[in-house]
Parts: C-alpha cells; sequence; structure tokens
C-alpha cells in the first residue's frame, strides 16, 4: 500500500472516529475554549449608538415569515429552561445564504420560534439601551416543524452599504407554540466578505484557502433547500428525520405473527401497529485536496422494521433495527475561477449512487454556499450550504 493510500486511509478513521464523537458527545459543553479560527473577525463589535443605526442594520437582516414588531422584546424567565443552542458565541453570516440558527429542546418544551433583536454594545445584564426600535418574531422552518427535539431558524443579511467584515450583537429569545418566551440569550451575528484567500494583511498559510487541510477544518453540510415563490418546498439538514409507517400482522388466540399467510386467515385476526421507523442523512462531509482530488463521507441513520420481534397481540410499537452506515467517497473536482462552477466527478463509493455533482459556489473562511440549478427549468434551484467544522461545532450550548 503506497503512502498516499495510506494517509487517505488515515483520515477516513479520523473523520468516522470525529462522528462518532458528535454523536456520543453533542449535547455536553466543551471545558476549553477552542483556539482562534483563520478569518475570525474581531471580538470588538459595532460601535453603533443611536436607535437610527441600529434599525440600519437590523433593516438588512432577512427571515424567512418573520414579523416586525415594535419595542423591546419581553422579559422572558431566567434559568428555567433546559434549551440548548447551536452555537457558543458567534454566528457567522455570509451575503446571499441563509445560516441555520438550531435550539435543542425536549419534547415536552415545544420551540415553535424566537424573537430576535439587535441593540448596541453596552447592554450588559442590567438591560441598559439603545435597542433597535423593533424586534423580529421568526417563526420555525416548517419543514422540520415535526422534529421532537430541534427546533431551526435560517437567518441571513444583505451587507449592502456595509464595509465588511462588521459584527453587532443581538438578542435571542425562544418561545413556544402559545408564544410564551422561554429564555433568552445575548450572541454576536459577524458577516465577512465572500473569499477568504482575499482579506487583506494575512499570508497563504492563514488564509481561509478552498483547499484548507481538514486538521484546520472540514466543509460540513449545515442544510439543503429549495425555494419558490417566497417558500421553501423543499428543507433537509441532518437534524432533519423521515419515518413512521403502519404495518398489518395479526394475533391469533393471543399468538402474534406476521408474514402472507397470516395475512390471507381471517380479517378479524389482522392487527394494525405504528412503527417508528426513520431515515436520516445524519451528515455529509468534504475535504478538497489542493491536487484535485476529494473525498467525501455521508452518515446514514436508519431505523428498519423489525416484524419478528414485535408483538402484534399488544399495544405498543413494533420493533425497529437502528442502524448507523458511513459510506464514503472519492473523486475529483475542478473549480472554473470565471464562474465559480464547482464540478464534482466521483470516482469510487463504498455505498450506492453518486450524488451531489456540484454547482456554483461562493465562500468566505466559514461557509460554502452552492447552488444547484433546475434543469427542468423552473427556477427551483437546489441551494446547499456547508460551514467549516470546528471543535466547537461539536457541541449544543446551554442559553442562559
Amino acid at each position: 500500500m503506497n503512502t498516499f493510500t495510506q494517509f487517505f486511509k488515515f483520515r477516513q478513521l479520523i473523520l468516522l472516529l470525529s462522528w462518532i464523537f458528535l454523536l456520543a458527545c453533542s449535547s455536553d459543553e466543551p471545558e476549553a475554549v477552542p483556539a482562534p479560527v483563520p478569518g475570525t473577525p474581531a471580538t470588538t463589535t459595532t460601535t453603533t449608538t443611536t436607535v437610527e443605526e441600529l434599525d440600519d442594520l437590523s433593516d438588512h437582516l432577512e427571515f424567512l415569515n418573520a414579523k416586525k414588531i415594535p419595542g423591546k422584546i419581553p422579559v422572558a424567565p431566567q434559568g428555567n429552561s433546559s434549551l440548548k443552542i447551536s452555537f457558543k458565541d458567534t454566528l457567522y453570516l455570509m451575503e446571499g445564504a441563509r445560516i441555520p440558527i438550531k435550539i435543542l429542546h425536549d419534547a415536552a418544551t415545544n420551540v415553535a420560534g424566537v424573537y430576535v433583536q439587535i441593540h448596541g454594545p453596552s447592554i450588559g445584564t442590567a438591560g441598559n439601551g439603545p435597542y433597535s426600535s423593533y424586534h423580529y418574531d421568526v417563526p420555525e422552518v416548517v419543514k422540520t416543524s415535526e422534529s421532537d427535539t430541534v427546533t431551526i431558524i435560517l437567518v441571513a443579511f444583505d451587507p449592502d452599504d456595509f464595509e465588511l467584515p462588521i459584527s453587532f450583537p443581538v438578542t435571542i429569545a425562544p418561545y413556544d407554540e402559545t408564544h410564551q418566551l422561554l429564555d433568552d440569550t445575548e450572541k454576536i451575528f459577524a458577516i465577512e466578505s465572500f473569499d477568504g484567500s482575499l482579506i487583506s494583511g494575512r499570508s497563504k498559510a492563514e488564509a481561509c484557502e478552498f483547499t484548507t487541510p481538514p486538521v484546520e477544518g472540514w466543509w460540513q453540510w449545515a442544510y439543503s433547500l429549495i425555494e419558490a415563490d417566497g417558500e421553501i418546498v423543499f428543507f433537509s439538514s441532518p437534524d432533519v428525520v423521515i419515518g413512521g409507517q403502519n404495518i398489518k400482522g395479526c394475533c391469533l388466540n393471543g399468538t402474534s405473527d406476521y408474514g402472507a399467510s397470516c395475512l390471507q386467515t381471517d380479517p378479524k385476526n389482522e392487527k394494525t401497529l405504528f412503527f417508528p421507523t426513520y431515515y436520516q442523512i445524519a451528515g455529509e462531509t468534504f475535504i478538497f485536496n489542493e491536487n484535485g482530488t476529494f473525498e467525501r463521507i455521508t452518515l446514514e441513520r436508519h431505523g428498519d422494521p423489525d416484524t419478528d420481534n414485535t408483538n402484534f397481540c399488544g399495544v405498543a410499537y413494533g420493533a425497529i433495527r437502528n442502524t448507523n452506515e458511513f459510506v464514503t467517497y472519492e473523486g475529483n473536482w475542478t473549480l472554473d475561477q470565471a464562474t465559480q462552477d464547482l464540478r464534482l466527478q466521483t470516482t469510487s463509493s463504498s455505498g450506492y449512487g453518486y450524488g451531489n455533482p456540484g454547482g456554483i459556489i461562493r465562500y468566505n473562511c466559514h461557509g460554502i454556499i452552492m447552488f444547484q440549478q433546475d434543469r427542468e427549468g423552473f427556477g427551483r434551484n437546489l441551494e446547499k450550504f456547508y460551514f467549516r467544522m470546528r471543535p466547537e461545532d461539536y457541541f449544543w450550548y446551554p442559553i442562559d
């Protein structure tokens, strides 16, 4: 086995171990603060101090189906929720891309949306202003509303008339189905220019190259969506789980059975149970190498019906078999610098199908947005967003 092959297998192992770590530990907060990431904006926020300036910033925020409400966000109860959020301190935005804000909750405390408001840099804990004159009421993405544990909000920022990079503080306050506030937290929204390699004052080694070595961050899938007439008609992310089905079996004289012969007997013996089956693309990771090759790994999780171990005479759910499956891909990539058209050619795969042919991309230090044009000509382009995976992205963080 040559050295390149050994190195490739080692990097695949690192990715697999990282995902196993993610599945096992993603609900815990890390003890150490991760090292700074190349391209991270200065920690100081905007010096905006007037309501008019804050409103100007707020007018450039973009949400789906959000409403503007005059005044401040109502006071939320403090420290009485178990909610967690998907980023630690700063949410990195980029022009033309919607970035997900994810809230983790239990089945008994559903989050139906959040309030978002920009404020000045000196809010602190005393609640002293200034605030923008209004806040946003942002409902969760409809396509994820059936999730028991994760609520997703999408946010974008139009940087026209602003010099980048820029960052500013916001308050995020989740609420339930009755709009009762559950908690709130203060975070930073930061926006950078597209091409991280063009950021002044950085050497090539420090710049955010498209082919940044995987030890400095992999490109991790965040969501895919199709939008038509201002509405999302398709949405998928690692948190979206598809599943659930009813299956017929039999209960004859107290004995559970399943199969063709069973279902041909007296219909009075037939019994239908709900099986909590599911399918989930729980992750997709890319590594783009400088030699024009790429490596891609997807994690598929599914629960399949286990009729042999299901009691159709009972009243509980049907049994399922849980499976985690890693699928690896290798191939070649080319990037047309004039059109930013990224073309991916898969040459081998450990699974079935070759998926993801690439698309028109834009990228910066923290994210790639990829557009696959609608081949049927209806303008329903597939938009996929990837972020550079950092150590802190393996965790959920308590809202406080």
